[in-house]
């Protein structure tokens, strides 16, 4: 599957999650959680759709499962100025981290384009430059 097919596909499962889900740009978003036992270390991968609309300051985030090229959304996390919780523009790692008031937390690395390679082993291949930008500008009018 190409990396554009996958974009898309990414794009759908957030439009069929999120009411008026076209009308949202969409970012893909991952984190990384990584246990350390005394044996091995474990590492589990989430991925996300976030959308977004320009110059606004609500994020809905949509979690995404892949399975041979196809992506299932999650139930979507609606997070607007009534229920922002702690954020921060970047942790050491380069994530942007925001909370909701209510106690869930997202910790989103974004980045603009994902390498195949890399891909391989946690994240899903994609191209997204534009939406990375988008992006870059909501997180700065969320963390002002």
């Amino acid at each position: 599957m190409s990396k554009e097919q996958l974009k898309a596909e990414i794009h759908a499962a957030f439009d069929a999650a999120v009411p008026d889900g076209a009308a949202y740009t969409k970012v893909y978003a991952s984190d990384m959680k990584e246990r350390n036992f005394i044996v091995y270390r474990s590492t589990t991968v989430y991925n996300y759709a976030v959308g977004f609309r320009p110059g606004s300051t609500e994020l809905v985030i949509v979690p995404v499962d892949e399975s041979n090229g196809r992506v299932t959304a999650g139930t979507p996390v609606t997070i607007s100025d009534a229920n922002r919780g702690a954020t921060k523009k970047r942790d050491l790692q380069g994530r942007f981290r925001i909370a909701t008031t209510d106690g869930q937390k997202f910790r989103l690395s974004v980045i603009p384009s994902v390498p195949k390679i890399t891909a391989g082993f946690y994240q899903l291949p994609v191209d997204q430059k534009a939406e990375y930008e988008a992006f870059q500008e909501v997180r700065s009018l969320i963390c002002a």
